[in-house]
């Protein structure tokens, strides 16, 4: 008696497992909404609960979902509608993230989706948004295949110059001195070029526009980091550490 028991017992776990659709930091391949990412999709026997982070762009940024939010599977066209959520403001009231780089991690919880679906489309509002408002539209989000990981870059400083002093022991008497006073001189002259190359930088960023031109450059350099993976700190330390436009090429004309 006691056998088939197990054997249902041990069934009805691997049924549930193999019917888990457990998976952390998906794979997506687009979505609307770059400061948000999918840090978990996974079902249960009675919900299909999805976990995002949001992120703040700037200070005093907000968050807020709307209940029409739904999902929808590889297999059909069917809706599996929103059934309650965590830690995060329904519309019209709004979650505040006071500072930039904050975070904010919530719970979406859906209708159960079939076990044989391999993908989930996550809708907040189809279709574009005419009003600048970013909605939690999530593309062909994997059930199978997680996001590749991405490595921290660490950018270190350029090694220091190694001074051949050897090579000091080659310049004897008024030779010596010429070359002393060639390297004295050269000083001022460095100086100088310091001067207009700084000059010009100022100038360039004088002109009108410009400051506006370089910064809408960078948002969309930013954008384009998290929509290819990296997460907000990572493309944060990226965009700081390497701006697309070098100091050294900021001069009036180019």
């Amino acid at each position: 008696m006691k056998k088939p028991i197990l054997t249902i017992i041990t069934l009805f776990i691997i049924a549930t497992q193999a019917f888990a659709q457990n998976i952390i930091t998906p794979k997506v391949e687009q979505k609307d909404d770059q400061s948000t990412i999918i840090k978990k999709v996974e079902t249960n026997n009675m919900y299909t609960i999805v976990t995002f982070v949001g992120h703040a762009y700037q200070d005093n940024a907000w968050i807020q979902l709307n209940k029409e939010i739904y999902l929808q599977t590889d297999l059909s066209n069917a809706h599996y509608d929103y059934i309650k959520s965590e830690n995060i403001a329904m519309v019209p009231n709004k979650s505040i993230l006071k500072k930039a780089g904050d975070k904010l991690e919530f719970k979406v919880y859906f209708k159960k989706i079939p076990a044989a679906a391999k993908s989930i489309d996550i809708i907040e509002h189809a279709g574009l948004s005419k009003s600048g408002i970013s909605y939690f539209n999530f593309y062909n989000v994997s059930l199978t295949e997680q996001a590749p990981k991405i490595t921290d870059v660490v950018l270190l400083p350029p090694p220091p110059i190694q001074r051949d002093t050897a090579s000091t022991g080659l310049f004897y008497g008024n030779a010596s001195n010429e070359m002393q006073n060639a390297m004295s001189s050269m000083g001022p002259m460095y100086a100088s070029m310091a001067k207009s190359v700084l000059d010009a930088q100022l100038a360039y960023f004088k002109q009108p526009g410009k400051l506006t031109e370089i910064a809408k450059l960078n948002k969309e350099y930013f954008d384009a980091l998290i929509k290819e993976g990296f997460t907000y700190d990572q493309a944060l330390k990226i965009i700081t550490s390497s701006s697309l436009i070098s100091k050294s090429s900021s001069v009036p004309g180019q």
